[in-house]
């Protein structure tokens, strides 16, 4: 496998890079209810495994209660409206064993409400009662109109704290069958998606603001990661999270705070305003974004340490060549959420196929990875004895720091590599605000198992940003597929995973640790 030095040199790729480690370095993380306390907003339109556009606008006290607002929408870009969800209660926070720095939350809530923001969303939502809860009493859905679809009667006869939102003029869905139980169970509309269990996971970090002017004191943005959502609508009531979403950003105005005795400056680094979460039975409509072609050619690299279920932490880089659609990805797997301590890294190359426009997420693509050829790397000695590589991973002894071919094994079970192998995915490409370009591949199924080949992710990994342009082709990269390419085309065996591993958790695990 050709090395990524080889294959392209870009100093602004380097550079990134180089960025994206220091602030992963100088990342500081400390989650309480003290830092909690505020106002967290998404930092644009997020989109969720189903698919589900949202913009969140949660507000925590310094006692743990909380106002959580989800505005979902019909489309990608937030644009359009479909209904808002609001719940009411309180958190308590202990030391989470799942992820370091962390903490595991016990919410207690108070009531959940529901407005359809218009004509469609309320009338899908008369549909779904009728279809979840037959045979009991509802008023009718109204554009505007709240709805109370779950209450702790228990927690409603105490007084209400500052944070908690007043609900007027709602209609208490099912209330004259006494379906709203005082346990504080959700109520027959918990399998409509709208459970909190996000909050069962937290984790806040401040995170450097690059190019600060300010050097006496450090400028940082303060981030809410709360718990990953999962990818089947129907478990995310009684799923317990082990990643996390794209964070929230605190709004602050230049707010100081001491972490560890030491001072930072908190700065609002939000694109989306606050002061348009004022009402919340008025959602922000946001501009429609421009769909751009899957020109996905190039460099492109993480901006951050990324985390997957059950502790993974990973970056990730990839090449795309336009004239023989080859590709080059390599995924570096660590030890800890900094990504500071190399595990190992896969080195993946083969040939795509963009399928068209996707049928499920508009503005992105159908795209398929064929997976020729790939290679292992291990950091770690403990790794290569525990998991038992030697001929079943590549044939002869296993070297550390040492790449390992694995085509003559046909990949490695342990690690769930197949070769040949074909990975159906989606892609879609944005550009930020500075005019940088990201690339967003999908994200893989929260258990990690194989899908079917009509299926297809509903959700995005984190954005990989475009760093460098590369030549049209490399001629190594030619050389090394077209030994195996009579082969593999009529012999590719599919296989969901992200890009080789991401189903190796259990075992891998005991390695990390």
């Amino acid at each position: 496998m050709p090395r990524f030095e080889e294959t392209a040199q870009s100093s602004r790729c380097e550079q990134l890079v180089a960025l994206s480690t220091s602030e992963d370095k100088q990342t500081v993380v400390d989650t309480n209810l003290e830092l909690l306390a505020g106002t967290w907003i998404s930092e644009g339109c997020e989109t969720r495994p189903g698919p589900e556009y949202v913009i969140r606008h949660y507000q925590f006290g310094d006692k743990g209660n909380f106002t959580l607002i989800q505005h979902h929408y019909w489309d990608e870009s937030c644009s359009s409206p479909k209904l808002t969800v609001t719940a009411n209660g309180r958190l308590t926070l202990r030391n989470s064993l799942i992820q370091p720095g962390a903490s595991t939350g016990y919410p207690k809530l108070r009531n959940i409400t529901i407005i359809p923001q218009d004509v469609n969303a309320a009338k899908e939502l008369d549909r779904l009662v009728a279809a979840r809860c037959p045979g009991q009493y509802w008023k009718t859905w109204r554009r505007y109109e709240e709805h109370l679809v779950f209450e702790n009667k228990n927690m409603a006869r105490r007084k209400p704290s500052a944070y908690l939102s007043p609900i007027n003029n709602y209609h208490s869905v099912n209330s004259q069958r006494n379906v709203l139980h005082a346990s504080g169970h959700i109520s027959c509309l918990g399998s409509l998606k709208w459970a909190f269990n996000e909050i069962k996971l937290l984790k806040i970090q401040l995170r450097p603001i690059p190019n600060s002017r300010i050097k006496k004191v450090k400028e940082m943005k303060m981030e809410l990661l709360l718990g990953d959502i999962h990818s089947n609508a129907h478990l995310r009531e009684v799923y317990n999270p082990t990643s996390f979403q794209q964070p929230l950003v605190k709004h602050v105005e230049n707010e100081f705070v001491t972490v560890n005795k030491h001072p930072y400056l908190i700065r609002n680094t939000n694109s989306i305003m606050s002061n348009v979460f004022t009402n919340p039975k008025n959602p922000p409509h946001l501009l429609v974004k421009l769909k751009l072609p899957p020109y996905i050619w190039g460099e492109w690299t993480s901006t951050r340490c990324e985390i997957r279920n059950m502790g993974l932490y990973l970056k990730r880089l990839f090449y795309f060549y336009s004239e023989d659609s080859t590709w080059i990805g390599e995924h570096k797997f660590y030890a800890d959420p900094f990504c500071s301590v190399v595990k190992f890294s896969v080195t993946a190359a083969g040939y795509l196929d963009i399928a068209g426009e996707s049928k499920i997420i508009p503005g992105s693509y159908d795209i398929d990875f064929n997976i020729e050829k790939a290679s292992l790397t291990v950091m770690d000695q403990r790794m290569v004895s525990d998991m038992h590589l030697t001929n079943t991973c590549g044939l002869d002894e296993w070297v550390v720091n040492v790449p390992k071919e694995l085509s003559s094994t046909k990949g490695c079970p342990q690690l769930g590599i197949v070769l040949p192998s074909v990975l159906q995915d989606i892609v879609k490409i944005e550009m930020d605000f500075v005019g940088s370009l990201l690339l967003f591949l999908g994200q893989s199924d929260s258990d990690n198992l194989p899908s079917s080949m009509k299926e297809r992710p509903t959700a995005f990994q984190p954005p990989l940003m475009k760093c460098g342009d590369v030549a049209t082709y490399s001629q190594e990269l030619r050389d090394i597929l077209y030994d195996d390419l009579e082969f593999s085309s009529g012999n590719s065996r599919f296989l969901h995973i992200q890009l080789l591993v991401v189903a190796l958790l259990v075992t891998v695990l005991n390695v990390l640790r």
